[in-house]
């Protein structure tokens, strides 16, 4: 069997509260948030053009995760 969990199941399925708590205490996957949420990598994936004028960004990354787990469970 394949160790990559997006082959695995569907993520309602894979992650739940075990695999959630396993993936948002891991120091791996921390570290690579952490570098995804850079400044200047934000906004070189974003594209953004350098033009001076401020803009906002929310990240609702993490929001949107924990909102999903959160239908799962309630949903149970």
């Amino acid at each position: 069997m394949t160790s990559r969990s997006e082959l695995q199941a569907p993520p309602e399925i894979f992650y739940d509260d075990v695999e959630a708590r396993k993936y948002t205490s891991s120091l791996r996957m921390v570290g690579i948030q952490a570098k995804l949420s850079e400044r200047k990598r934000t906004l070189e994936l974003l594209a953004l053009p350098d033009d001076g004028i401020p803009r906002l960004l929310l990240d609702i990354g993490k929001l949107l995760f924990h909102l999903i787990l959160l239908i799962y469970v309630e949903g149970s």
